[in-house]
Parts: structure tokens; C-alpha cells; sequence
């Protein structure tokens, strides 16, 4: 209806035979406003609905609501919107095999399976297809992993290859052969209709792409360095090398691709407690207790991790950060995946950001707080203002290949270089750390409403207030940032970390 521009949902909604409440509405339209997929003007205080409301007719929601350059290209793509986004930041940043891979697992089944009596080995097994050095102990990346080893076995196979037979890959790696194969096909209908929106480039084959990994190779009986049916892939310890495919030339880089994956599936974030976070003073660090002993803050509350994911038995985390996409209740709230994230990955592709320059702190949707100087900040604002100009440019020009462009790649070496300079922290000793460097998030509970009560922005006066420093933020740089730019409540000024 908003691609239409015809009438507002909530007024057109009132004609149907049965309206849905104003709440349904009220929370499609915050889905889609925590996206980026809309903006939203919500008239006479209605981001908040009392109880009673709760199930009255669309007629009580008063909102003003327009889509952004990212609604504009989900509205063409009949797939769910979170699944939409992952697969079009996974075109524009060219790493569009593992994004295409991740986001047909997630609208299908999990292709691991899990016998009663062997759910211990197979979770075992499960856990051998993430590397925690690399991915952090991703489930989302160990799905991706799995799926090209089939992908490279049956490639090998065909070709008259020697080693493990399919049945005994799939028998001892407990995966389903059914779920793989139907993951392979939604990645050639989810290829498909990006080629049709010009999200991907005209001479693109679905069939060329597979990937291998060294850790993969010795099982699936492939020599280090064999790609199936593409052999510009190459392994060198572990890690795969850039390929010269179109659309596919950052697979390789994980950052990117665990970025991409937060774009995707914010704002299903999770904040994990400092003690099994090894801060960036710590030449080395144990945790006193395993990660699935811990309770993680999300916008629904308190949760935990559940036993069959990767993390659940780690020591400690790279990030206090990690994006889920399955979520379930049962004695407690279990997230069934996850993956961790790091901050920079957030600020770029996160939700709303407010930078308060005068006191080195940037907002995102007021609930994560983030302790960064001026300079960075300034940077994180025009990386974003650069993706959003780079939707725009395929909304005018749909055949134009805008990440091609001298300016394109310049965009994506950029955010590619943060990420990975940030993964690579160098340890500071203790006494060489000045002023406090950690993410700072609000306390937020989800009772209905998406109001932060504490860590509020602004106290009573139109002052910040943080409500307390922690002593582990983020650590984005020194320096004081420059006067008149990014102005934030009238004022400006300079923002030390």
C-alpha cells in the first residue's frame, strides 16, 4: 500500500471485512520502522497503546508513515523483510553466495537434525562446522558452512571425484539431505528475483559459486584448495580467498558477512553480561562460568541461550553483542541461534542514529549507547548517509551498477576496513587507557511499549544523562571532534572518548 502511495495502511485497513487491530498495525509498521524500511510520523502520542486500545479497530491509530529508499526495493520482493534486507546488503557489498545461503536456511528447516538418543553427538558435530577463531561461534555460519561441504561433495561426486560418499557425509554430520536440497533451491529463486530488481549483474550464474573450506576439505575427502566447478576459490589457512565472480567478490570477508546478517536481523540483538567479554586491556581471558549459564537483555526481556547453539558452551565472547533470528518460550526464553556481532557493525547497519557530539556518545533507537569520539562518529553517520544515497541511486537508475563505481567500491573497502580493523584490537595496558571505552546500553524491558526507562538520553532538563559510565565501551578513537558538525539538540561541540 505504501509502495502505491495511495492511502495510509491504517485508513485503507478500516475497509476490510474484518480490520486488524491498532496494535497489529502498530507493531508491522515498528517491524518495518526498525528495519529502515519505513518512516513513521506517529501523531497524537500513539507509539504507545494503552491495554484497552489493544483490540480496538485500526481507526484508533493515527500515523503518518512513508517508505524509505530500502522499503521502496523490500516492497518488490515477495519475502519476508528481514530475509529481503540480508539478501540485498549481501548484493550490494558483492558477498551475495553466503547471504543467499543464510537467508534460504532461515525460511527453511534447520538442516541439522537432532536424534533423542544422539543429541549430544550431534551437537558435537554441529559445533566442528564453526570455527570460533574466525566466526566468533556462529550457528548462522556453521549452517553456511555445512551447506557448502554438500555443495562441494556432490560437486566433487559428479564429477568422479574420490573420498566420503554423500550418504556417509550426511549420516555422520547428522544433516538432512532434503533440507539441504531445498535450501539450494530457494537460493536460485531468491537469485532470481534479485536479478529481476538489478540487484545483481545480468552475466551472474547461480551455478558458479561454491565455496570450500580447508576444515571441510579433509572431510569431504577434496584436496585443500579444490572449489568443485569454480577454480578462482582458493583456501589458505582456513580462510576463503576473494573470489573474481560478479556479485561474489567478498564472501570471503566474514566481517562483512556477519554485518550484513546484523542488517538483516536487527533489532533482534542481545546484550550479554561484561564478565564473559574479553575487554581490549586483556592479554587473555577465562570465563568463570560457560555463556549458556548467563542471562542476555533483549527488547522482549531476559533470555538465554539454548542448548543446541554454538555458544552455549563457550568461556567467553568477542563481542557483547549477538543477532538471533529464532526465539522461542518454553520453561525459560530460549534463542535457538545466534551469532556475535561487533559494535561498529551495529552503528553502520543498526536502526536510528542520534550522535551527541558534545558528549562522545552515539544513540542507536535510544536503547544502545555507544561511547565514541567525534571523528569516528562523524564517519559512521556518512558511511550510512552513503548507503542510503547508493538504494536511492537503484530506485532512479535500476541497471546502473553502483557498488561497480569508483564510488561504490570505495564504499565498501571502507566499511570493510573498519570492521576489520576493529576485530583486530590491539590490547592496551591499563594505565594507558584514558576515560572510559565501553558500549553503554540502556536497560530496556518489553511490557507492550518500546520505552527505555533507564540509561534515558535526556534528563528533565533537555540534558544528557547516561545514567552511570561503564569502564569496557567501545574504544573508536581519541581526539576532540570539530565544532558545528552534527549538531544534536541545537547545540554543538567536542567529544572526547
Amino acid at each position: 500500500m505504501l509502495l502505491l502511495n495511495h492511502v495510509e495502511p491504517s485508513v485503507f485497513l478500516t475497509k476490510a471485512v474484518n480490520p486488524p487491530s491498532a496494535l497489529a498495525i502498530k507493531n508491522s509498521l515498528k517491524l518495518l520502522e526498525g528495519l529502515g524500511a519505513v518512516e513513521c510520523d506517529w501523531n497524537d502520542d500513539n507509539s504507545t497503546i494503552s491495554t484497552a486500545a489493544a483490540s480496538s479497530s485500526c481507526e484508533a491509530l493515527s500515523v503518518t508513515s512513508g517508505l524509505t529508499a530500502l522499503g521502496f526495493h523490500l516492497s518488490t520482493l515477495p519475502v519476508d523483510p528481514r530475509v529481503g534486507k540480508m539478501m540485498i546488503y549481501g548484493a550490494l557489498f558483492r558477498c551475495i553466495d553466503p547471504a543467499l545461503t543464510i537467508a534460504a536456511s532461515m525460511s527453511s528447516r534447520n538442516p541439522f537434525m537432532s536424534p533423542f538418543d544422539k543429541r549430544d553427538i550431534a551437537d558435537a558435530k554441529r559445533r566442528e562446522f564453526s570455527t570460533s577463531s574466525i566466526d566468533g561461534g556462529s550457528d548462522h555460519l556453521a549452517t553456511l558452512n555445512a551447506f557448502n561441504q554438500y555443495r562441494d561433495l556432490k560437486s566433487n561426486l559428479r564429477k568422479g571425484g574420490v573420498g566420503m560418499t554423500m550418504n556417509s557425509f550426511l549420516r555422520d554430520n547428522f544433516l538432512s539431505r532434503m533440507t539441504l536440497q531445498q535450501i539450494d533451491d530457494l537460493r536460485k529463486q531468491f537469485a532470481g528475483l534479485l536479478l529481476d530488481i538489478g540487484f545483481l549483474p545480468r552475466n551472474y550464474r547461480h551455478n558458479d559459486i561454491t565455496n570450500n573450506r580447508n576444515f571441510g576439505a579433509s572431510q569431504t575427502g577434496m584436496r585443500s584448495g579444490e572449489a568443485g566447478d569454480n577454480s578462482d576459490i582458493h583456501n589458505r589457512n582456513g580462510k576463503i580467498v576473494a573470489t573474481n565472480i560478479p556479485g561474489n567478490e567478498n564472501s570471503s570477508n566474514l566481517h562483512l558477512v556477519k554485518a550484513v546478517l546484523c542488517a538483516g536481523l536487527y533489532p533482534n540483538i542481545l546484550i550479554a553480561p561484561r564478565d564473559i567479554v574479553r575487554s581490549s586491556n586483556q592479554a587473555s581471558f577465562v570465563g568463570k562460568k560457560e555463556v549458556g549459564e548467563c542471562v542476555f537483555r533483549s527488547l522482549k526481556g531476559d533470555v538465554h541461550l539454548h542448548p543446541c547453539t554454538i555458544l552455549f558452551k563457550a568461556k567467553e565472547l568477542q563481542s557483547r553483542y549477538c543477532c538471533y533470528h529464532e526465539i522461542v518460550k518454553t520453561s525459560k526464553i530460549y534463542v535457538r541461534d545466534c551469532t556475535v556481532v561487533s559494535e561498529f557493525a551495529l552503528l553502520l547497519f543498526g536502526g536510528s542514529l542520534k550522535v551527541f557530539n558534545a558528549y562522545g556518545v552515539a544513540a542507536i533507537d535510544d536503547w544502545l549507547k555507544f561511547r565514541i569520539a567525534a571523528k569516528p562518529a562523524t564517519l559512521v553517520k556518512y558511511l550510512r548517509v552513503q548507503m542510503e544515497a547508493m538504494l536511492l541511486q537503484k530506485i532512479i537508475k535500476p541497471d546502473d551498477d553502483v557498488t561497480g563505481s569508483p564510488k561504490g567500491m570505495a564504499l565498501i573497502q571502507a566499511i570493510s576496513v573498519l570492521l576489520e580493523t576493529e576485530d583486530r584490537k590491539e590490547c592496551v595496558p591499563v594505565n594507558q587507557i584514558r576515560g572510559d571505552s565501553n558500549v553503554r546500553p540502556g536497560n530496556q524491558r518489553q511490557d507492550g511499549n518500546n520505552n527505555s526507562n533507564s540509561g534515558k538520553m535526556r534528563d528533565d532538563k533537555g540534558r544528557y544523562n547516561d545514567g552511570g559510565r561503564g569502564k569496557d565501551d567501545i574504544r573508536a578513537g581519541r581526539g576532540r571532534g570539530s565544532r558545528g558538525g552534527n549538531r544534536s539538540q541545537g547545540r554543538s561541540g567536542r567529544g572526547r572518548s
